[in-house]
């Protein structure tokens, strides 16, 4: 059995009214890259930040490499955090700062080049922080993270505000170093197919509580069995009354046509109730497949009550 670096049971957290963790439970195994999954406001950062130790739960327990993480600093000397927006001494060149997180940490000042190298900004060693683009910016944080060796290092929304080249350049950047340096990373994102590149396993969460979990070609394949997609020439108008269905969880809508998420065991009774409500709302279908959703439509059924669109 792999070994698990993160254990998590039942995690809650309100903020007044709020709810953002509602029983999360959440695993991530050594030597692997999860990816935590879920759209804007499903608890994702609220989670990270009680397994890094900073925010207690107000129930539930989480373990981190088999220890509490709170007030705990053998733990954090395991693990390192790339923020979503970190904020660094914008003057500073980037290899002087470095430098100085060495001496924070007890490491060699050489690892402050080292880790630049490891990220491929050993040419902007002496730049001003301030000078290094969105992309750079996102890999000076992967190089901070890296400094003191962790065995682990989490990463909120790290491809967040990024043109797609870099964000495909940073995942490289993470793949690279989970075979070379042996780094177990969780990654945060509310975009699945981006992550579904190079994490082996992901938690999707919302409404603060974890709704699937696994690896990702199991999960695709549990979902893709339950899901059916409707091709139309009126996807809104068919999808309200394909939403009255009893053994309809969720319909996802676009300019196609529809994904529809049934019951385990109920798929067949699509083909018969479709055409049937199709002909009496006026709309033709074009055809209805088993198993077609793409990974990022399967998603957006899993994140939904309600099948509408998530943020």
């Amino acid at each position: 059995m792999p070994k698990l670096l993160v254990q998590a049971k039942g995690l809650s957290k309100r903020y007044g009214r709020v709810t953002a963790l509602n029983g999360l439970d959440l695993q991530v195994e050594e030597d692997s890259i999860m990816g935590l999954i879920g759209p804007n406001g499903a608890g994702k950062t609220t989670a990270i930040k009680i397994i890094l130790g900073l925010l207690r739960p107000d129930s539930g327990e989480v373990m981190v490499f088999d220890e509490a993480p709170w007030d705990n600093p053998d733990i954090r000397r395991l693990v390192g955090v790339v923020h979503e927006k970190a904020f660094f001494p914008a003057h500073q060149k980037a290899l002087d700062y470095l430098r100085r997180v060495c001496r924070i940490f007890g490491a060699p000042e050489d690892r402050a080049l080292e880790v630049l190298e490891s990220v491929g900004l050993q040419e902007a060693w002496d730049r001003p922080i301030r000078a290094l683009s969105a992309g750079m910016l996102q890999k000076f944080g992967i190089a901070h993270a890296l400094i003191h060796k962790p065995k682990f290092v989490v990463a909120d929304e790290m491809t967040a505000n990024l043109d797609p080249q870099a964000r495909s350049n940073l995942l490289d950047l993470v793949a690279k170093l989970h075979k070379e340096e042996k780094v177990t990373f969780l990654l945060s994102s509310h975009i699945l197919p981006e992550l579904s590149k190079i994490c082996d396993s992901a938690t999707i969460i919302t409404y603060g509580k974890a709704v699937a979990s696994g690896n990702l070609v199991e999960l695709y394949d549990k979902f893709a069995a339950r899901t059916l997609r409707v091709s139309t020439d009126q996807p809104e108008v068919l999808a309200a009354s394909i939403r009255t269905l009893s053994y309809v969880q969720a319909v996802d809508i676009d300019s196609r046509g529809l994904s529809v998420r049934v019951n385990e065991g109920d798929e067949d009774k699509l083909y018969g109730d479709a055409p049937s409500l199709a002909k009496k709302v006026g709309a033709k279908i074009l055809g209805i497949e088993t198993g077609s959703a793409s990974l990022d439509e399967l998603y957006r059924l899993v994140v939904t009550k309600d099948g509408g669109k998530i943020a």
